[in-house]
């Protein structure tokens, strides 16, 4: 009998904690659902959104990649660099390798329209240095010969454009890839960057004006930044433009700095709109477990631990969401890359950390809101009271 009466006694204690923040979730799934689909849909939106945005940098930054290895330096009045300025070049000691080239444009599909991409005119000497030194190399077919109506493109280029090796690249009747005669595609290159070539002879025959550009490469990629600013003093402005990758990055992110500043406005405000409705729903939802809550307090829960509780259901709450949600961004943005972006040449990182961390407001938000509309209520109930008007 005694057996008996003690299992009585201790099963109601071993079901259930009254203060675990499970318990309000595994009796209320119908309330607690609906909020959590809030923050996962809300964390979907804004990790998706800024990851696509930010898809433009990524492109930008590998269309123009090689650029990392080399400066160009461009003649402002005339069609080839100054003989003072070239000599200024030439007797820089970080200036390695310095190679003449020719320049010719096609255009590749992006997010945000097209984009012109530079084809590099350069001799039969120079193209294989040029390879090695952008760490690219020659994947099938071949180089395009001295004179010849060729070019030689990344993968990733023929890919955004739809080509294949024998397809024609530029051609009179192409409006934003023009050449005076068709170039047709003889080779495909891959390695860390997107890169084109072409042979020099043939852009200077038939493009006008004639203008020659001199590449200037460091020993070491990581001696290239200084190269760069060491130019940048040196030279005439007047004379010649230089085109370097710190200056590539310095002016992309001048360019966006608006568009970001758009983004962040709209996310704050989807992030302030959705903090109010939980801060309301979890008013509601502790107004609701009222005579609960008054229970706990007169059976001896002190007002601290009853907050905590809350705490701690709205935190289980808003982690739960946002993991969710950042998992349901990642399956989302890769089945965007595989089924829209990767086919059409387009660039796109589904696991891109630093558009995930534009999400981190979200939970931080419902939370501090939480806690601010139930706490003060929390603190100042008097649990008679609230007994006495429910019994």
């Amino acid at each position: 009998m005694q057996t008996v009466e003690k299992s009585e006694f201790t099963a109601p204690t071993a079901a259930a904690n009254p203060l675990s923040a499970w318990l309000f979730f595994r009796r209320n799934l119908s309330r607690t659902a609906p909020v959590a689909l809030v923050i996962v849909l809300s964390v979907v939106l804004i990790g998706t959104v800024v990851t696509i945005i930010r898809s433009i940098d990524l492109t930008v930054l590998t269309v123009y990649g090689y650029n990392r290895y080399f400066l160009v330096a461009v003649p402002r009045n005339g069609e080839q660099v100054s003989r003072e300025a070239e000599m200024i070049i030439r007797s820089e000691p970080l200036a390695k390798e310095i190679y003449p080239i020719s320049v010719c444009f096609t255009n590749i599909r992006t997010i945000f329209g097209k984009f012109p991409f530079v084809l590099f005119g350069l001799t039969q000497q120079d193209m294989p240095r040029m390879l090695n030194l952008t760490r690219m190399r020659l994947a099938q077919g071949r180089l395009p010969q001295e004179g010849e109506a060729a070019c030689a493109l990344s993968v990733g280029i023929a890919r955004n454009r739809g080509l294949k090796i024998g397809d024609t690249v530029l051609a009179p009747n192409i409006e934003d890839s023009f050449a005076p005669v068709p170039v047709k595609l003889v080779g495909l290159l891959e390695g860390e960057n997107w890169f084109a070539v072409i042979p020099k002879e043939f852009v200077d025959k038939h493009y006008f004006p004639r203008l020659e550009e001199l590449v200037v490469a460091a020993p070491t990629p990581q001696q290239q930044p200084e190269l760069d600013r060491r130019m940048d003093k040196a030279l005439d402005k007047r004379q010649v433009r230089l085109f370097t990758y710190g200056q590539l990055v310095r002016e992309l992110r001048s360019s966006l700095a608006n568009l970001y500043l758009i983004m962040n406005i709209v996310i704050a405000i989807v992030v302030l709109v959705i903090a109010i409705m939980m801060g309301m729903l979890s008013n509601i939802f502790f107004m609701q477990r009222l005579p609960e809550f008054a229970l706990l307090a007169a059976m001896g829960y002190t007002r601290g631990m009853l907050l905590w509780r809350v705490v701690r259901e709205t935190l289980l709450l808003v982690v739960f969401g946002w993991t969710l949600g950042v998992l349901l961004s990642m399956g989302i943005l890769w089945g965007l890359y595989w089924w829209v972006f990767e086919p059409r040449g387009m660039l796109l990182e589904p696991m891109d950390w630093q558009a995930y961390r534009y999400t981190i407001p979200v939970p931080v938000a419902v939370l501090a809101f939480a806690a601010m509309s139930v706490g003060p209520r929390l603190l100042t109930m008097d649990p008679v009271l609230v007994i006495e008007r429910k019994v």
